[in-house]
């Protein structure tokens, strides 16, 4: 994979991830983010205030990076949010791990590409300020990330 113009890694994991994730039934992306009141979000950065039922993705970090080769760990964190049941947001989270956790060698539509995939942390569920269960799971992804100076050439 060549580097991300204008640095836009993230965008392509974020985005790639969505889709990944749609694309096997865990939920509804759209780019433009904009929902119908009974889909299941997959939505980047934070949960929208509607639907009522929405998984946000979001990078919040890194667990190192190959100062000469082009590999790097990311942390990307699922927030979950379903009205009514609160075991639904387990369900969410259950689906996102079936797909993600153990996940190798697999480049997303975005052209980034995922070496390993693991869950390392389940929150609580807890309610938001409009009685709605949520839950946040964190991932490590070790991806092919390389960059101008550390380039695998």
């Amino acid at each position: 994979m060549t580097t991300m113009p204008g640095g836009q890694f993230s965008r392509a994991l974020l985005n790639g991830l969505a889709a990944f994730l749609a694309n096997r039934g865990v939920g509804d992306w759209n780019p433009v983010g904009t929902y119908t009141p009974n889909q299941l979000a997959l939505t980047i950065g934070g949960l929208p205030s509607t639907p009522d039922t929405a998984i946000s993705l979001a990078v919040y970090g890194t667990a190192g990076d190959d100062v000469e080769g082009g590999d790097s760990t990311v942390l990307v964190q699922l927030r979950m949010r379903a009205k009514g049941d609160p075991r639904d947001v387990g369900d969410y989270a259950d689906a996102v791990f079936a797909v993600l956790h153990g996940l190798t060698e697999t480049r997303l539509a975005s052209g980034v590409l995922v070496l390993l995939a693991r869950r390392t942390v389940v929150a609580p569920p807890s309610r938001d300020s409009s009685g709605r269960w949520e839950r946040a799971d964190s991932y490590e992804l070790m991806v092919h990330w390389p960059t101008p100076q550390r380039d695998d050439d």
